[in-house]
């Protein structure tokens, strides 16, 4: 990046970021203790997405911090209304949807509906880019081996690691 974002985007960017982990905090405070099964609180669910929600508050609130020690409330008036580009962000939406309802639980395997949703997005948002340079074929390998190596990844940390059955 040849540019910082600017304070007041900081700004912004550090209320999504301390709503968000608020709500996951909630959500995890009213998840079910399991108490009647007399299991150890440090593995009830919950446990885990509840600090990793607090800790999003604790990084939002130094986000505020340091946006506001930048002088974002003395740029909220003055800025310039930032460029959406409304079809990168309709094709991440249309992938994603794409990603969780129509492949993942639907016959392929975890892993390989993941490689594929990595595969393809990396491919579709390098296109522009690689198409003008000719480097097409170069962009799809890297694609695929970005891919692979992520559903990899996640596939053997989540079974592995954090024992979740994948569908």
């Amino acid at each position: 990046m040849e540019q910082r974002p600017s304070a007041f985007a900081d700004l912004l960017w550090s209320l999504g970021w301390i709503v968000l982990g608020a709500a996951i905090v909630y959500g995890a405070w009213t998840m079910d203790r399991l108490e009647y099964m007399h299991i150890n609180p440090y593995t009830a669910p919950g446990l885990v997405p509840g600090v990793l929600g607090g800790s999003l508050v604790v990084m939002g609130f130094l986000l505020m911090l340091r946006s506001v020690r930048a002088g974002a409330l003395k740029l909220a008036g003055g800025m310039p209304q930032p460029h959406i580009d409304l079809k990168r962000l309709g094709t991440a939406f249309f992938l994603c949807v794409g990603y969780a309802a129509g492949l993942v639980g639907r016959g392929l395997p975890f892993w390989a509906a993941t490689a594929l949703f990595v595969t393809t997005t990396i491919f579709v948002f390098q296109w522009p880019e690689r198409r003008q340079n000719g480097q097409l074929v170069k962009g799809a390998l890297i694609a695929l081996v970005c891919g692979i190596g992520t559903a990899a990844a996640v596939t053997a940390i989540f079974q592995e690691v954090f024992l979740v059955r994948l569908p």
